[in-house]
């Protein structure tokens, strides 16, 4: 691999390549001297009428490779940590420039330096360390180039023309912001760039293992019953709950999952956990996968969300009477969370309470509810509401009793 350096050294051995053809062919009159090959920026070349011949190369626009900008990817893992070193592999444009002010010079030469790059699709090794051999006695540039590494890299130097229409070429030379002269453009690919720093790699696979399993994930048909009390049981009824080798597990609102109280093929029961808070909550069943070489369960397969409603509870803390114009405080089960919607029903009369102050505790198994002093009096069945889900109303058939047929639980509002 090569250094940041190699895309100057590229530069270097276009020039060395230009200079050595001088002697076997080349317009040798014409450019008398290797000073007329040079690589620059076109606005830094002296023109007008005392203009000398010259080929400029001139590196233009440097772009990511697109079959090898992905290798080596990728480069750290989980934890931030380097894994490796990820190649940058670049492709270089190059305008290829001719001057003279003799008539005819800028044509011949830029067909002569066509010619040679023409000759030389790709640029052997040896051209490329003699290049950069030659840069070893000069400049502090040279003598850092000369240590590209570019001749020992695993890629080939590949030199392919390229077209340019009108309209690039204009834009081009108006940037340049100088006289336009007879010029073409080439591609030179590909430069691969690589840090030699140490790194952490990952340790070799040691064991290999391989496990099949039936594509059969959990199917939920039905659950029993909705809405359910906090503590209650769900009965689940579907379809593969039970395969491979490891357990069979029910999350709850994408909760880590826990065991269910009973299991088989088709059924399973499972009780809810008391963090569970009322409104309308949502259930998978999963299952987990044990590999022969880890004692540690994966996970598996795993069903398709199924909603059920949690109902809240009034426990039978709460008053059983209140006046007109007080406030009635009800216990709950389970806790209500700050940010959860609450309404009461006394009768048919709705009273919602707004959320929670977010500085107050995030859940609360007691909410207040203020009864308006125009509320009528008498004996109502009591509800509340949590985000959709309402507490249940029951009954009373017990013969002789002071309720026997009425609904509860019941509150009386008095004067």
């Amino acid at each position: 691999m090569s250094s940041y350096l190699a895309v100057g050294g590229v530069s270097a051995v276009l020039r060395s390549l230009l200079t050595n053809a001088l002697t076997n062919g080349g317009p040798s009159d014409i450019l008398n001297s290797p000073l007329g090959i040079t690589a620059t920026s076109p606005d830094l070349v002296p023109v007008g009428p005392d203009e000398q011949p010259r080929v400029n190369i001139f590196m233009y626009y440097a772009s990511l490779n697109p079959a090898l900008r992905n290798q080596g990817l990728p480069s750290r893992n989980a934890q931030g940590t380097q894994i490796s070193n990820p190649p940058l592999a670049l492709n270089l444009h190059y305008l290829v420039t001719a001057y003279g002010s003799t008539q005819f010079d800028p044509e011949i030469l830029l067909a002569w330096a066509m010619k040679v790059l023409h000759d030389t699709p790709v640029v052997p090794r040896a051209t490329i360390e003699s290049a950069l051999d030659d840069l070893k006695n000069g400049n502090q540039e040279g003598k850092l180039i000369s240590g590209s590494m570019l001749a020992n890299q695993i890629e080939h130097i590949r030199i392919t023309p390229e077209t340019l229409t009108t309209e690039e070429i204009y834009r081009l030379w108006t940037a340049f912001q100088t006289h336009y002269r007879p010029t073409t453009s080439y591609q030179v690919s590909v430069v691969v760039i690589q840090d030699t720093q140490t790194y952490a790699s990952n340790l070799p696979v040691q064991t290999r293992s391989v496990m099949v399993l039936p594509m059969q994930s959990p199917v939920i048909d039905n659950l029993t019953p909705t809405p359910v009390t906090t503590g209650g049981t769900l009965t689940i009824q579907g379809r593969h709950f039970i395969g491979g080798n490891g357990d069979t597990l029910v999350s709850f609102d994408g909760a880590p999952g826990i065991a269910p109280a009973t299991l088989q093929g088709n059924c399973l029961r499972v009780v809810l956990p008391a963090s569970l808070q009322a409104g309308t909550r949502s259930l998978r069943v999963l299952r987990t996968v044990v590999y022969s070489t880890s004692a540690q369960p994966h996970a598996g397969f795993s069903s398709s969300p199924m909603p059920f409603q949690l109902a809240p509870a009034i426990a039978p803390a709460t008053p059983k009477t209140v006046k007109q114009g007080h406030g009635l405080t009800v216990t709950l089960s389970p806790a209500v969370g700050s940010m959860q919607q609450a309404t009461l029903y006394i009768g048919d009369h709705a009273i919602p309470i707004d959320q929670r102050p977010v500085t107050g505790p995030a859940t609360s198994t007691t909410l207040d509810f203020p009864v308006p002093a125009s509320f009528p009096t008498g004996t109502f069945p009591l509800r509340v509401e949590i985000d959709g889900a309402q507490s249940k109303l029951t009954l009373d058939s017990t013969i002789g009793s002071p309720t026997y047929g009425q609904l509860l639980p019941q509150l009386q509002v008095t004067p």
